[in-house]
């Protein structure tokens, strides 16, 4: 075997260690979203069903889904959003913010139907408030406490409604 051989395996061997060893994130988006930690900025948005503020739905913890139309894995999180809104909705809220498209929403919430507000935000005024990075990335979720302060941020897709339960908890919301 020859050295470089030798040095690339204790690379791969010290770089796997460190990721094994790492110790979990322990709120989703912290330190990756300026905004966790942080009073949710106030917005009011038209929708399918009607204007929706931010002010008139504290109170109890918030679950906002921001989503595109051409976002297969968005459309999925609409599904498990659904799922969990059946389930939790007594105890929280869940609305989406989709910022493009919107003359396509029709056709996607007659394939994924939800019974929670989908409010359009158009020029992403309000989607870059609460996600302030430069390349936007969808689907992303933000999870805001019962005192209007964002808890986490999760900037992936959602797998299940388990992941959703995990995360929701992890937020502190649980």
């Amino acid at each position: 075997m020859s050295w470089g051989s030798i040095a690339i395996l204790i690379l791969v061997i010290v770089l796997a260690g460190i990721i094994l060893t790492s110790p979990p994130e322990e709120i989703p988006g912290a330190g990756r979203f300026a905004i966790v930690g942080e009073r949710a900025p106030e917005f009011t948005l038209a929708g399918t069903e009607g204007t929706w503020s931010l002010r008139d739905h504290l109170g109890k913890p918030l679950i906002i889904a921001f989503w595109t139309t051409w976002c297969d894995a968005c459309r999925g999180d609409l599904d498990i959003l659904e799922e969990f809104h059946v389930h939790y909705g007594d105890r929280f809220e869940v609305v989406s913010v989709c910022p493009e498209y919107w003359s396509r929403v029709p056709d996607v919430l007659r394939e994924h139907p939800v019974d929670f507000p989908v409010l359009y935000d158009p020029g992403e005024r309000v989607t870059r408030e609460y996600e302030r990075l430069d390349h936007m990335r969808y689907p992303f979720t933000v999870f805001v406490d019962g005192e209007g302060r964002v808890s986490c941020v999760w900037a992936y897709a959602l797998r299940d409604l388990g992941q959703l339960l995990k995360l929701v908890s992890r937020c502190g919301l649980m």
